[in-house]
């Protein structure tokens, strides 16, 4: 008998050790960054340069600034994904450049060279001190200010969105919610119960007074092509949605041009009358 009661045991222990992971290292099981940055200059983007801010409890963000050609341009405020850094996201730059606008590619707490680590209160903050920063420069008008994100970086977008509505917003593979994606992922756990961190894009997006672009790939690996559907359906103000033949990390690169030229249609339409 006493064979017998061993598999059950360990299996209920094995799934309590899961249990506890999940619980108590969600932090580590989310976050990916990449530590250190090259030098701006080493993009091969003129005029990209690196910039310093800090959040409301005093974490110093480095981060990197393009600034428009004019005053009046659109402005991006870009939210990366959970893994990397600003350096892998540099063709968001070329792309500002390109149309003529500004971006600040902002390294969260924990990322690059910014100081702290990462976590939900702690990248909200991160956000909000990123415009203020934006908003505090003469170059830049805060009426054309565009928040953009991928992955995470949806949901960043969307909660500083609701907060300080910007002129519009521009969603790559964003998911419904963290418990939504948890499950995904996870789903022989408990995650409507052990996670704690909300990242809630479709509460967001039903408090969303903005216009919305959503772009996903049908072969979406990570987050399922349905949620970011959902996410753009919970909207209820002016709205696009761009299918892509494309996975999770190559929206950008298999859209091409005319991908990006959707999103530069976009936001120039969103942009108000000078």
């Amino acid at each position: 008998m006493f064979r017998f009661r061993v598999i059950p045991l360990t299996l209920a222990g094995s799934f309590g050790a899961l249990c506890l992971m999940l619980l108590f290292f969600q932090n580590k099981l989310l976050f990916f960054p990449d530590r250190g940055l090259p030098p701006a200059a080493e993009m091969n983007v003129p005029g990209l340069e690196e910039v310093e801010f800090t959040a409301s409890d005093g974490v110093t963000l480095v981060s990197w600034w393009l600034a428009p050609r004019e005053r009046g341009r659109p402005v991006v405020l870009f939210c990366q994904g959970n893994a990397g850094s600003i350096e892998h996201r540099s063709d968001r730059a070329h792309d500002a450049r390109e149309n003529g606008w500004g971006i600040l590619l902002l390294g969260y707490r924990g990322y690059g060279k910014s100081a702290g680590s990462p976590d939900e209160e702690g990248l909200y903050r991160d956000t909000r001190a990123a415009l203020a920063w934006l908003r505090g420069r003469a170059d830049v008008d805060p009426a054309r200010i565009v928040y953009q994100g991928e992955s995470l970086g949806c949901a960043l977008a969307m909660e500083l969105a609701v907060a300080e509505p910007p002129l519009c917003v521009v969603l790559e593979a964003p998911f419904a919610s963290l418990k939504a994606i948890a499950a995904v992922h996870y789903p022989w756990l408990p995650t409507s119960i052990l996670v704690r961190s909300r990242f809630d894009n479709l509460d967001a997006a039903a408090r969303l007074a903005r216009p919305l672009l959503v772009a996903h790939g049908t072969g979406d690996e990570v987050v399922p092509f349905a949620q970011g559907r959902a996410v753009f359906d919970a909207a209820r103000g002016p709205k696009r949605f761009v299918e892509l033949p494309a996975g999770h990390n190559d929206l950008s690169e298999r859209g091409g041009r005319e991908y990006r030229a959707a999103i530069r249609d976009f936001v120039e339409g969103a942009a108000p009358a000078k």
